[in-house]
């Protein structure tokens, strides 16, 4: 496993961490930390947060800011929420086609959260109108077809190779 890759993990943990100020759980910062190491990174931080207690939250918060400071350079975090939040909108994408993700759920954190309100030429814009055929549908249908499912893998895949590369 290359640095880089190894890295992605802890990359993912620290994006989430901005929008709320902490990891989403801290065994997810936990894993991130143990794939690093093993991927070759090393540093203090990593080191104890690999080996970090699920209750210790706070600690966990420390230690994300602390390697943070420390990788910087090999992290290549971006610099402006619009980066960060096209950055996790690749990750929710990746994981809708992975198929870890409800394609409802990833397209409301895409087009909710992620997508600037106020920016039509978003490249991420297009998710809310799928947004809104699946709302009618769901209304009117009682619950998405495998065509509209289809159709947002589809628009997932046109911005992972694209707008979003």
């Amino acid at each position: 496993m290359e640095l880089d890759e190894a890295l992605d993990p802890l990359r993912r943990v620290l994006l989430e961490r901005d929008l709320g100020g902490y990891p989403g759980t801290v065994s997810a910062a936990v894993e991130a930390a143990r794939t690093a190491l093993a991927g070759g990174a090393d540093t203090p931080g990593l080191w104890e947060l690999g080996v970090l207690s699920e209750s210790d939250a706070s600690e966990a918060r420390r230690l994300l800011f602390q390697l943070e400071q420390e990788l910087w350079p090999a992290l290549r975090l971006p610099t402006t929420f619009e980066g960060r939040d096209r950055a996790l909108a690749r990750y929710c994408l990746r994981d809708l086609l992975d198929g870890r993700l409800d394609p409802l759920v990833a397209a409301e954190r895409i087009g909710f959260e992620l997508c600037p309100f106020d920016d039509p030429g978003s490249p991420l814009w297009p998710v809310r109108g799928w947004l809104h055929r699946a709302d009618d549908q769901q209304e009117h249908h009682g619950g998405l077809t495998k065509e509209l499912v289809a159709e947002l893998h589809d628009l997932a895949a046109r911005l992972l190779a694209g707008p979003l590369s």
